[in-house]
């Protein structure tokens, strides 16, 4: 035995102790359970003690750990917006055109039909009810990160010779469309809405192919 690593062992097992948190307490993993809460119950509807459950951690220990519900939420929406970046990955960072945008299209499609679905996209959802103006400037900047993705992936398409007349009205275009596709993936999820809207987008962007 090795009496260093049992001494911190056991100084990490009283740090834990006195805190409150249980035994191998991952920040991280804590973080994307309270993210997934938010994301599908609203910030409202959430409790103390939907928090405390989905953390494993006590009342105090959650607030010494991650701040007020405020605060929590805050972490909680800036972690769901890191997250967005891989879905806008090929507008942003690709160097096509039309295949860019069904790559996202896809991409969008993949997180509706996974577990999250049925909660729509966190931060529509966060615009028509902001916690504070944290929230409200986090999701400003998330619609510019859309619409400025969407006008570089326009700009390209149509320097490839594709058929794009305006880049900044398509990019306006398919940013409102796109939000209005995520919101009513939170309202109507098994509605075939959604699927229209999604199909109506690629029919759209495929109608960019070169002549």
């Amino acid at each position: 035995m090795n009496p260093t690593s049992e001494s911190a062992r056991s100084a990490r097992s009283a740090r834990s102790a006195r805190s409150g948190r249980p035994l191998g307490f991952d920040r991280s993993e804590a973080l994307t359970r309270l993210m997934t809460l938010f994301w599908e119950t609203g910030f409202e509807r959430v409790t103390q003690q939907q928090m405390a459950t989905a953390t494993g951690l006590s009342t105090s220990s959650l607030y010494n750990t991650f701040g007020t519900k405020t605060e929590i939420y805050r972490q909680a929406m800036d972690d769901y917006l890191l997250r967005m970046r891989t879905v806008l990955e090929p507008l942003e960072h690709g160097a096509r055109g039309r295949e860019d945008v069904l790559e996202t299209l896809t991409r969008v499609a993949d997180v509706l039909d996974s577990a999250y679905g049925r909660f729509g996209c966190m931060a529509t959802t966060a615009m028509t009810a902001p916690a504070d103006e944290y929230v409200v400037a986090a999701t400003e900047r998330y619609r510019e990160r859309i619409r400025a993705a969407f006008r570089a992936v326009t700009e390209r398409a149509r320097d490839l010779g594709e058929n794009v007349e305006d880049p900044v009205t398509t990019a306006n275009l398919m940013t409102a469309a796109l939000l209005g596709t995520l919101t009513v993936a939170r309202a109507a999820p098994d509605s075939p809405e959604l699927a229209a809207q999604l199909r109506a987008l690629r029919d759209f962007v495929n109608g960019w192919r070169r002549p």
